[in-house]
């Protein structure tokens, strides 16, 4: 794997007696997708704030593209495109105008770069309208070519998706997975729309009250290791339970309208069907029950609301 564009090695933030964040660490890599997850007041902004310089660490380090925020800010800041919250552009100024404009406050943005982010997010052809007339959704789009006008390495973007309607929040995913993937930069984005950050997403971290819960994979859940709720249907499902836990006694089973559910990893589950099929039991399918990333975040936080 790649070295990481951002790290965070255990990230402290207090204010007064207040532990904000509570050493906090995870990695973000060059082409991905990360979604930052939390429930309200977890931590989320106030993290966000942390990797773009404008509230200081307490302690702990962040890197970003090898460079200390704390140690070497003009080095790390260059590294990075950020939204927080909403763009900030000029109405009165078309779209080629406002990147002309945010252009001048960096080194070598040429009309080529320009011409480039506005085709990247689908704004050439409305880039001499002016921003008034534009929607919330090109707004956002014309922030996240504004955002990424240095050439960042990462692009950090928190609840991006505000006040879009569908249409816009897909427009939305779509053009950040290709800025991803097209650009090879990172991008870190903070979201309350779960069902979105699980289609956006290639990884996610949780926190909760300022700590780290879990960092993992978006299909991780489908790895052969990993417990899943199964649904067996079966000719007797009674006697394919019995037969079940006197061969697995520690196996989560039920009974649910004439189906059996098992929790189990791929492997176990391979098992179970040989096993019951060499006791003769009939089965007619075994289905894998996916568990969306809505169900996951309320597993890892015990239920808190985003």
């Amino acid at each position: 794997m790649s070295e990481p564009i951002l790290s965070l090695r255990k990230v402290n933030k207090k204010i007064g007696k207040n532990h904000i964040i509570k050493d906090l660490s995870f990695d973000v890599y060059p082409g991905e997708v990360f979604g930052f997850l939390g429930p309200n007041g977890a931590g989320k902004t106030t993290t966000i704030r942390m990797i773009v310089g404008l509230t200081n660490i307490t302690s702990g380090e962040i890197i970003v593209n090898g460079n200390s925020i704390s140690k070497n800010y003009k080095k790390a800041i260059e590294n990075i495109g950020a939204i927080v919250e909403n763009p900030e552009l000029y109405p009165y100024l078309t779209a080629r105008k406002n990147l002309i404009h945010f252009g001048r406050m960096s080194n070598n943005v040429t009309k080529e770069d320009i011409q480039h982010r506005l085709e990247l997010v689908n704004l050439d052809h409305v880039k001499d309208e002016k921003v008034a007339r534009f929607s919330l959704g090109m707004k956002q789009r014309l922030g996240i070519a504004q955002a990424m006008l240095h050439n960042p390495k990462i692009l950090i973007l928190d609840e991006p998706t505000n006040g879009l309607d569908p249409a816009g929040i897909r427009q939305m995913r779509d053009y950040l997975r290709k800025v991803a993937k097209e650009e090879g930069i990172a991008i870190l984005v903070s979201s309350h729309v779960l069902s979105e950050m699980e289609l956006m997403c290639d990884r996610f971290a949780i926190i909760q009250k300022g700590e780290l819960v879990q960092v993992e994979d978006v299909s991780s859940e489908e790895q052969a290791d990993i417990a899943n709720r199964h649904i067996f249907e079966v000719n007797d499902v009674e006697k394919a339970k019995d037969i079940l836990l006197s061969e697995y006694p520690d196996i989560a089973i039920e009974i649910h309208d004439n189906l059996l559910q098992v929790d189990a990893t791929k492997e176990q589950i391979g098992s179970f069907i040989t096993y019951l099929t060499s006791k003769g039991i009939i089965l007619y399918q075994v289905i894998r029950e996916k568990q969306t990333l809505e169900e996951r975040f309320l597993q890892a936080t015990n239920g808190e609301v985003s």
